[in-house]
């Protein structure tokens, strides 16, 4: 059954029961999925999933029930869902949107790859990587994705929006090895379009990535100027943007909630929660309560501009949605969050920077982030990278750790490189920060 017509189905049936006060949220997704091993087919698994998920809301309290099909049963759950929640004056659905954005994030050629094509891709994925340098000794996994997906919103106040959209991905992690040291490397890429997926690429960097780290060496304690890869920028950018949600804000729960209106970071610093990218994954002209996505300005010239908010929280906090609401497909109810935190790339190449400084720590890996105090900012991580003098590496470096608040972090950033790189929901460069306490684990 088609998925517009599964929503159809479930309107019609919410109609007959006379339930005024309603959504109906509906995904549909086809996936093929394709891993390398030693130069041939190592698994292949294909999925089509379609569903409903509907919210209600009947007195005040909201209900929730979601289903494959559209059954007189999921409607039930859901009548079922609200007589047993707390009413509250927040709940409602928002009113009918006008003037959602037309996007470029659906390639058909995407959706014509088949199998086959996937496990070539992969194939060619790891075959790169072990070509590009013979200290690879192995390749732990090189996978080669598509997915075309289609998500539909209609609720009881007027919204009715469908998006369609491609994603193409590619992934590898790679092992080098030089006498009795051992390196691994990551590398990835993803677009809507295949054009812009290049899996070789994709592979000779993952090599890269681990034959620069051969050899590495511990270092003595010392406070030095610190590079953050886009990579590391992206983790500490994806850690902080929790603090921007409104609902953490209301409950105490983010360490910038009182500061709205200071200039708290560093004059180079600007974010944006921009979901009308394209190159965001999740890309789409409305959110997962069908509110017109729009690009919020969080921070600008290190001042502290806005929050975001869904629908409920924006009430609560007496202001609207800033269209931020999350959904994890049919199965999840919405919650609020940074749909794409955006940091705004510098305006000069990062090595003009660099080469007026004798010594600089470019961190390309942090170990641990998921320990950092989401609240309060505080850090202790371990990291690895390469030590750095006008802006030439000297040696790769292991086992060092760097601690301090994460937040103080981007109140001291020097520079902001060009270098921007798509990580899903985190765009962002590199970064330079001045004197860190970097010492030996």
């Amino acid at each position: 059954m088609e998925l517009e017509t599964k929503i159809d189905k479930i309107y019609d049936l919410l109609k007959k029961r006379s339930i005024n006060d309603f959504e109906i949220y509906g995904t549909d997704s086809d996936t093929i999925r394709a891993e390398s091993k030693e130069g041939s087919m190592g698994s292949l698994s294909k999925s089509r999933e379609s569903g409903v998920g509907v919210r209600l809301i009947i007195d005040g309290a909201m209900g929730f029930a979601y289903g494959a099909e559209p059954t007189a049963e999921l409607v039930d759950a859901a009548f079922t869902s609200a007589r047993y929640q707390f009413k509250d004056k927040n709940n409602h659905l928002p009113p009918r949107q006008q003037g959602y954005e037309e996007m470029d994030i659906l390639d058909p050629a995407v959706g014509r790859l088949a199998a086959e094509d996937c496990i070539a891709r992969a194939v060619s994925l790891e075959q790169s990587a072990r070509d590009a340098d013979s200290r690879i000794h192995q390749v732990r996994k090189a996978s080669f994705s598509r997915t075309v997906s289609r998500v539909s919103i209609m609720n009881s106040h007027g919204i009715d929006a469908s998006t369609t959209l491609s994603v193409a991905s590619a992934s590898i992690m790679v092992v080098a090895k030089q006498d009795d040291d051992s390196q691994s490397g990551y590398e990835f890429d993803f677009s809507h379009h295949i054009r812009d997926i290049d899996v070789e690429k994709v592979g000779r960097q993952a090599a890269l990535r681990a034959t620069e780290m051969l050899q590495a060496k511990t270092m003595q304690t010392v406070k030095i100027p610190v590079l953050f890869d886009n990579t590391t920028t992206a983790q500490m950018l994806d850690f902080i943007s929790d603090a921007f949600v409104g609902e953490n804000v209301i409950k105490g729960k983010s360490f910038i909630g009182d500061k709205k209106g200071q200039k708290y970071f560093s004059d180079a610093v600007r974010f944006t929660d921009n979901p009308l990218d394209k190159r965001a994954a999740d890309a789409s002209p409305f959110d997962g309560e069908g509110v017109r996505s729009r690009e919020t300005v969080l921070v600008d010239n290190g001042t502290i501009f806005a929050f975001v908010y869904d629908s409920y929280w924006g009430r609560v906090a007496g202001t609207s949605s800033t269209g931020s609401s999350l959904r994890g497909g049919y199965r999840a109810m919405p919650t609020s969050g940074v749909r794409h935190l955006c940091m705004e790339p510098g305006t000069e190449d990062m090595m003009r920077n660099l080469k007026g400084l004798k010594r600089v720590l470019k961190i390309t890996d942090i170990m641990g982030m998921h320990t950092a105090n989401p609240i309060t900012g505080e850090f202790s991580v371990g990291v690895s990278g390469l030590l750095m003098e006008e802006g030439a590496p000297l040696y790769p470096v292991r086992e060092a750790a760097i601690s301090g608040n994460i937040y103080e972090l981007f109140s001291r950033v020097m520079a902001v490189g060009t270098d921007v790189r798509e990580f899903g929901d985190v765009l962002c460069p590199s970064i330079l920060i001045d004197a860190i306490d970097v010492s030996a684990q």
